[in-house]
């Protein structure tokens, strides 16, 4: 056998036998052929309607729960991608906050060098506490920054 594959086939009962060089029209044939009876037998026979039918509300159920479920996986993933942002923002303004601290406690006019340091350790301790104190405007932040002091 010189490359010669036969592929049997059964159709309405019957066995055909095809040589392999002339496998694709033969296939492409074939399937047009029986595209066509297929529908021309569900036209005119009820039964096959039906069946037709069944099969075709089940793969319409099937379709719509997979599109359900990628609609639903989208609205998961957009809703994750927003927070993540918010997340990943937040952080860069709390880390450009916290190189910030520094400079700024130096300039709080009445806060001696050792409560620089101290605020300086817990403020950054506190990320929420930190975007307050950049909040406030300069004339009150001496007394805030010793409050903080005295609860933390």
């Amino acid at each position: 056998m010189l490359m010669m594959q036969l592929l049997q086939i059964i159709l309405k009962k019957e066995i055909i036998t095809v040589d392999a060089k002339m496998m694709s029209p033969w296939m492409r044939w074939m399937s047009r052929l029986y595209n066509r009876n297929y529908r021309s037998q569900a036209k005119t026979i009820p039964y096959l309607q039906r069946r037709k039918k069944k099969i075709s509300d089940g793969s319409e159920q099937i379709l719509t729960s997979i599109t359900d479920v990628v609609m639903l996986l989208g609205e998961n993933i957009r809703t994750i991608s927003l927070e993540l942002s918010r997340s990943i923002a937040s952080e860069k303004v709390i880390e450009e906050s916290a190189q910030k601290l520094y400079p700024t406690l130096c300039e709080v006019e009445g806060l001696t060098e050792d409560d620089g340091y101290r605020a300086l350790s817990k403020i950054s301790d506190h990320p929420t506490q930190m975007v307050i104190f950049f909040s406030l405007p300069s004339l009150v932040r001496l007394e805030w920054v010793r409050r903080f002091l005295s609860d933390h």
